[in-house]
């Protein structure tokens, strides 16, 4: 009777052994797909906050430009939390009244870089935006 038992218990290690190793690969299968899902979604706020980075330096460029109508930059950087905007301003013809900003926000490994073209009326000395568009 011992003997039997015995013999059963040999037959029911080989499927303990195949089952515990289906769950394991399945649990390691599962950690991988949670950790890619979490990867990309990481990678998707670092873009909007690279995004949202440019476009306060687009602001800012705006905010000089206010200031001084005549204001140009061969490029300036801009830090906005734990993201960097790196301006460049520059002044365009003086019969089109226009000025082109550029600005790349980097955030970690991510960048966005946005372009806006601004008009700056002589009479009045209002700045509006014309385009602004991500390149």
């Amino acid at each position: 009777m011992l003997n039997h038992n015995f013999k059963k218990g040999l037959t029911m290690l080989p499927l303990v052994l195949v089952v515990g190793t289906v769950m394991i690969e399945f649990g390691i299968a599962l950690s991988f797909v949670i950790y890619m899902a979490n990867l990309s979604s990481y990678g998707n706020r670092l873009s909007n906050e690279a995004f949202l980075a440019a476009r306060s330096g687009v602001n800012d460029a705006i905010l000089r430009i206010i200031r001084d109508k005549n204001f140009s930059s061969t490029g300036y950087s801009l830090t906005i939390g734990r993201g960097t905007a790196t301006i460049v301003v520059e002044s365009g013809q003086p019969s089109t009244n226009q000025d082109r900003i550029t600005s790349t926000g980097t955030v970690l490994i991510r960048q966005k870089k946005l372009q806006a073209i601004v008009g700056i009326d002589p009479n009045n000395s209002s700045v509006e935006i014309i385009s602004m568009q991500e390149i």
